[in-house]
């Protein structure tokens, strides 16, 4: 279940399915996973502004837009955080080719906040941007990379914790 397409309404409709029966039901099992999905959220926001200055300079001028659409739909463990927090996934428009600019991509950046976005979308930096990130004052920059990895270990403890009580179950989650 962890893979699968948005293009494919049929496993797209059983991820969803799962998950909503998961927290539907288990909820009260889920509390660890749901602190984990709201402690993700706070260090988001957290550098966001960071993250946000440095796109601000970088992204209006871009040439070669990387925010596609195919980089614009959650996947498996992107959904799990979105239901952690109790919100439900943007609705995507079917119609737009994944190599089109983003769906969600508007003349002042993204539509979705930015704790919600597609992980892969929140976090792909591209060369131009890395540069003037890593040009910024040293202790806004360090505040950012120690959160940023902090982000990655919670978000796998939160996956394992959530896949622990779906397996238990009857849930399969692979």
């Amino acid at each position: 279940m962890t893979d699968f397409s948005w293009h494919n309404r049929e496993q797209l409709d059983r991820a969803i399915w799962l998950l909503e029966d998961v927290f539907g039901n288990f909820r009260s099992e889920l509390l660890l996973v749901v602190g984990y999905a709201k402690t993700i959220k706070e260090r988001i926001d957290c550098i966001g502004h960071f993250i946000q200055k440095s796109t601000s300079e970088v992204c209006p001028g871009c040439k070669s837009v990387c925010c596609i659409n195919r980089h614009g739909y959650c996947d498996y463990n992107d959904l799990i955080y979105i239901y952690a927090l109790g919100l439900k996934p943007p609705v995507y428009e079917e119609k737009i080719e994944d190599t089109e600019p983003c769906q969600f991509l508007s003349q002042n950046g993204c539509v979705i906040e930015r704790a919600l976005r597609p992980f892969r979308c929140n976090w792909y930096f591209c060369d131009d941007l890395l540069e003037r990130m890593g040009n910024s004052a040293a202790k806004p920059y360090r505040e950012f990379i120690d959160s940023f990895q902090e982000i990655i270990g919670l978000r796998k403890e939160m996956f394992d914790a959530f896949n622990g009580v779906a397996s238990r179950h009857g849930f399969n989650v692979k």
